[in-house]
């Protein structure tokens, strides 16, 4: 997301094709496309918007493979540019067209690869959105699974403890859990929540479109996860500047800048993108609780609201890594489908498999040269 997050990674040596020339539609085709991802949504019964680096680039958080990204800047052994702090970031066009959606029911659920926080930040409800690889802001109890949204970025990446303890009171009150807290960064060996995880690939399977922004897919298995929607018959439109690693599988293709694009889409779809009052959480999607504004002080502002995030339990099923890397259980992956000629049609496809998790039917491999 930003050049001090990629910082703090490990060494990695493979990270993917850096670099590939932006295209640009003419000013005529970039309208008539985003028309028609207009009426994709209208005649959507089930959306699910999938979003990477390039949805930030506009408020000066770089992207990781475009022109100016950070690991391309890094292969010319340059240093990348940046023009802001995650917490001085303020969310884009496209972050506040996505809350308007939301809002509307066109979106009904949102993944994101980005760290920076900006949908939280926005107020898109927790409850409708995977964040598959971390958020800067956020630290969880290793105990009890709790979760707190911190007013700055919370200083470890990794999965490390941040030095802080979990205030969540033990049964009748006697005492609180005082578990141990870590963020939820992850580095390229680190696995994927779980719980995230489950939700975006549930959601994936049950939408009838998948649109992808600002992201070239090349990052397992979140780039793999709109797939899922084609596999049961529904439709993909990729917005990008960049190829992408799935543009022969999308319906549409978009090449734009995303906040033009979600801008014009907005005006097609008659919504209004809502102006941005500062910092909020919003926990659930069921009740729209009073906004809630950031304090100076660092405390949770998940206690602030009116629902507070369960204790998650994580499940004792197989875990992916952010590389991809797990043991084969023997079955295909979409590449190997892919390569064979076996990618399924939705009457064709077995049912059964089709229904297991992520985790368990995908064989995970690291980032696609």
């Amino acid at each position: 997301m930003s050049a001090n997050y990629a910082a703090g990674l490990s060494p990695y040596p493979d990270k993917g094709k850096c670099g590939l020339p932006e295209n640009f539609d003419p000013p005529e085709e970039l309208e008539r496309k985003v028309l028609e991802l207009a009426e994709m949504i209208r005649n959507a019964r089930n959306v699910v918007f999938h979003t990477g680096a390039g949805i930030s680039t506009s408020v000066g958080i770089p992207d990781f493979r475009g022109p100016n990204g950070v690991w391309t800047m890094e292969e010319k052994g340059l240093a990348p540019r940046f023009d802001t702090t995650f917490e001085e970031a303020r969310p884009s066009s496209t972050h506040l067209a996505l809350l308007a959606l939301q809002r509307s029911g066109s979106l009904k659920y949102l993944v994101s690869q980005n760290v920076d926080g900006l949908h939280v930040r926005s107020g898109f409800p927790r409850d409708l959105l995977s964040e598959l690889h971390g958020n800067m802001f956020v630290e969880e109890c290793i105990k009890c699974g709790k979760q707190y949204v911190r007013d700055a970025v919370v200083g470890t990446m990794g999965l490390k403890p941040t030095g802080r303890l979990c205030d969540v009171p033990k049964s009748r009150g006697l005492r609180a859990c005082r578990g141990k807290l870590r963020d939820t960064i992850l580095d390229w060996e680190d696995s994927l929540p779980d719980r995230d995880l489950n939700r975006a690939d549930e959601a994936c399977r049950s939408a009838d479109l998948a649109v992808t922004l600002g992201t070239s897919l090349q990052i397992k298995p979140s780039g793999n996860l709109p797939l899922l929607t084609k596999r049961n018959g529904g439709r993909l439109a990729i917005v990008n500047l960049q190829p992408t690693k799935h543009d022969k599988h999308a319906d549409l293709r978009i090449h734009g800048y995303v906040d033009d694009v979600m801008t014009k889409l907005m005006k097609h779809l008659g919504l209004e993108i809502p102006e941005w009052e500062g910092p909020v959480v919003r926990e659930s999607s069921e009740v729209v609780p009073e906004t809630v504004k950031r304090e100076a002080k660092s405390e949770p502002l998940s206690a602030k609201t009116e629902t507070k995030p369960q204790p998650v339990t994580p499940k004792p099923e197989p875990r992916c890594h952010q590389n991809g890397t797990r043991q084969d259980n023997g079955e295909k992956t979409v590449e190997q489908e892919e390569a064979t000629g076996d990618f399924p049609s939705p009457e064709s496809a077995d049912t059964k498999q089709d229904c297991q998790p992520v985790s368990k039917r995908a064989k995970l491999e690291p980032l696609v040269a």
